[in-house]
């Protein structure tokens, strides 16, 4: 199937938004499904699109399904070509040394929403979160994946961010050895391009601070873990586009 330039963007559509593993087979999974009937109580004919989380997408219209499948029990039928989107560059690269994991649900959220590519969840000396259950195919892990799915679906975004399961701020730096880190006292100003650790509330250890090659001012205050990743995330993400 021919795929063509995005004209216009997925997020200017005003419609609602679904993500789907194979833009080739006009069907959604039991979630999406009752998310479209019962909670957003769509019609037949109404239109959505279908985006892969990779920047290509489509548009659809709602049918229903057999009369004894339920309000959630839809389908749909394409009703365009497969259009795509260019990633923005350079990708924004956040390591989030988590807190609580309610607060860290909300920051993946609006970082999500404002358009972060890569997430790193990480652990330091000091923080709290415990790692069970966010390492790859954990429980908790799964509902964090879940988090960024919807959000990236709420904000009609053509990108789903990759989000990394839980590791050592040391191993994160090893793989990204240009990376900076966010702490009170930084000596510049966020730049575009390279990766960047967002630390707990505690901050870090004088020999986690050793590992960096730079270190980034957010102010005069200190912040909570999760507003920082937001400040952190809105002005890349601005820098990026130019506006800032």
């Amino acid at each position: 199937m021919t795929t063509l330039p995005a004209k216009p963007a997925i997020a200017e559509s005003g419609i609602a938004h679904v993500l789907a593993e194979d833009l080739l087979v006009a069907e959604l999974g039991e979630a999406d499904q009752h998310h479209l009937g019962t909670v957003r109580r769509l019609r037949s004919g109404d239109p959505i699109t279908v985006g892969d989380g990779k920047g290509r997408w489509r548009t659809a219209v709602i049918l229903r399904g057999n009369k004894g499948s339920g309000k959630s029990g839809i389908q749909i039928e394409f009703s365009s070509e497969i259009f795509e989107e260019s990633r923005p560059l350079p990708e924004i690269v956040a390591g989030f040394c988590l807190p609580s994991l309610d607060r860290a649900r909300w920051a993946l959220q609006k970082m999500t929403e404002i358009g972060v590519d890569s997430v790193h969840l990480l652990y330091s000396t000091h923080s709290s979160i415990r790692r069970s259950g966010l390492e790859s195919g954990g429980h908790e892990f799964g509902k964090l994946l879940e988090v960024v799915r919807e959000a990236a679906m709420q904000s009609r975004s053509p990108f789903l961010p990759k989000l990394v399961p839980i590791d050592s701020i040391e191993n994160f730096v090893a793989a990204h050895p240009k990376c900076g880190v966010c702490t009170y006292g930084g000596k510049s100003g966020l730049s575009v391009g390279d990766p960047v650790v967002i630390g707990p509330e505690g901050g870090f250890s004088d020999s986690e601070l050793e590992l960096f090659v730079r270190s980034y001012s957010l102010g005069n205050n200190v912040l909570r873990s999760e507003t920082a990743a937001v400040l952190v995330s809105g002005v890349l993400a601005m820098k990026r586009s130019g506006l800032l």
